[in-house]
């Protein structure tokens, strides 16, 4: 397992060909599900309103949105070491995959997927992703809205929250210094990237919902395309 890397994310400060990011192993971080949200701790698959999602999974509010992007549905997909790959235990069969073993941008490997969707009611969402770990150094990805061009480490890490239980798929929020990300979408067209950061995950999909309180079960992963 090739060690994972840190950089000022979102900064912009690093220019990973010159050698000057900051490195280390993401999965260090000791974010978890407990800090996601402020107040009572949400139930997993409910959210504090009740009512029924469009796509027929979970608990949602009629009113709330919810955007599943599923990680085969990559529009282009830069970089030698990100590919697309069967996996039974995934939503659509398929995943998005950095092998193990086969480079970091710290080792000058770098890699990104581009995907379109569009969002109808504007407004302020999150972000969560189904991903596969390997260890706490083949556990993240970064992911980045409507920043195509920019530089790579112009983007935030998740993945890193229990990556200490053994090798699995499981559910991971998109946090910003602990706290949950907002992410404020005007209605039309957006671009999501999915950008690398250490060998060895895997991801099925992404999940985003204008319900601040909602977290995803295992029943997400069965509502969509098999």
């Amino acid at each position: 397992m090739s060690m994972g890397f840190k950089t000022l994310w979102g900064l912009g400060l690093g220019v990973a060909a010159a050698g000057v990011l900051a490195l280390w192993c993401a999965s260090c971080s000791n974010e978890s599900n407990a800090n996601f949200s402020g107040g009572a701790s949400p139930t997993p698959g409910v959210s504090r309103s009740k009512g029924s999602d469009k796509a027929g999974a979970g608990a949602f509010e009629s009113d709330f949105e919810k955007i599943r992007i599923e990680a085969e549905s990559a529009e282009k997909i830069e970089g030698e070491i990100m590919r697309i790959v069967d996996d039974p235990r995934t939503s659509g069969g398929k995943c998005l995959e950095i092998p193990d073993k086969s480079g970091t941008p710290e080792t000058g490997k770098f890699a990104r997927a581009l995907y379109r969707f569009k969002i109808a009611k504007p407004g302020t969402y999150y972000a969560w992703a189904r991903r596969w770990w390997v260890d706490q150094c083949g556990d993240t990805f970064a992911i980045r809205f409507d920043k195509v061009g920019r530089p790579h480490n112009e983007a935030i890490i998740f993945g890193a929250d229990d990556s200490s239980k053994p090798p699995r798929w499981g559910w991971t929020p998109v946090r910003e210094n602990g706290r949950p990300r907002p992410f404020a979408f005007t209605a039309g067209e957006h671009l999501m990237e999915i950008l690398n950061t250490e060998d060895g995950p895997k991801l099925d999909f992404v999940l985003l919902t204008d319900d601040a309180s909602y977290v995803p079960t295992d029943s997400e992963e069965m509502s969509g395309p098999r």
